[in-house]
This record gives C-alpha cells, structure tokens and sequence, in this order.
C-alpha cells in the first residue's frame, strides 16, 4: 500500500512540475505582445554608400550610422507590434516606407521573422529578423541579401 501511495505521489510530483514548465513557457511567450520603439543601429557588409562599414562612418555622409542614406527602410521613426491570436504571432513593422506585417516564430525569449519589401530596382527582398527578448528589451539583427544590421526595441511606454 505504501508503495502504490509512493508512486501516486511522484505522480502528482512529475504532473506539477511539468504544469509549471508550460505556464512559464507561456508566460515568456506573452511579454512580446505589445508596442515597441525600434532603433536601426550599424551593422555588417553592404547597405549604402560608403560599404556599409561597421566603424559608424558612413562613407562622406557623416550621419554617424553605417551604410548611409535611408536604405533598407532606415532612418525616421520606426516601430513594430508584436500581437498573439491563439498561439500564433504576428508582427507589424512600421517605417516611413510603409507597414509590413508578417508572421513570426516565439522559441523561449526568441523571436524571428521575414519581410518582404520592395527594393529601390522593383525586385522584391526578404529581410530577416531575429530578436532576444530581455526585460522591456529586444536587441537582434536584419539582414537580406547584400546587408546586415543591428537593432534595439525598447517596450512603449503607455
């Protein structure tokens, strides 16, 4: 008798902490949903005029930012969405050159997705990003075919 209360209660035991596990899971998924102030900083090869060089000289426009210009939807106020319905997510990124709204990926404090933009030739672009979740903070990377760039999104205050 000793023996089957013995398992019942690892039982119990095992279902709890796997309960626990997927409400925390949940839980980390639920702080991307909201409204994030988005900051395109310098990042890797291509991008603009100059080499897009990482060292924050754009090439004789003195701008600061690597790559120059206005290229790959940067410069002017930028901001993303991030909305959940069920388990799904989705993002809306919003630039000057317009809002892209894509679906994306949550793996723990993870988030990834691709737009697609159309490039100054007319051809269209996937731009892909990946963001880690930190506090009210995502930090991640872009990128597409010829260019890679860092980013920052700090929570909306409300």
């Amino acid at each position: 008798m000793k023996k089957l209360r013995l398992s019942f209660a690892v039982f119990y035991l095992v279902a709890l902490l796997l309960s626990l596990t997927a409400f925390q899971a949940a839980a980390q998924d639920a702080n991307f949903v909201g409204n994030w102030d988005m900051t395109i900083t310098g990042g890797g090869r291509g991008g603009g005029q100059g080499g897009g060089q990482s060292d924050g000289q754009s090439g004789g426009q003195g701008d600061g930012q690597a790559g120059g210009g206005h290229r790959g939807g940067r410069g002017g106020a930028q901001s993303i969405t991030i909305a959940k319905d069920g388990d799904k997510f989705k993002v809306t990124h919003k630039t000057p050159r317009g809002d892209n709204t894509s679906d994306a990926t949550v793996s723990g404090n993870t988030i990834s997705w691709t737009e697609q933009r159309q490039g100054r030739d007319g051809n269209t672009m996937k731009i892909e990003f990946k963001a880690t979740l930190d506090g009210d903070t995502l930090k991640g990377t872009m990128g597409g075919e010829q260019f890679t760039r860092e980013f920052t999104a700090a929570r909306h205050a409300s």
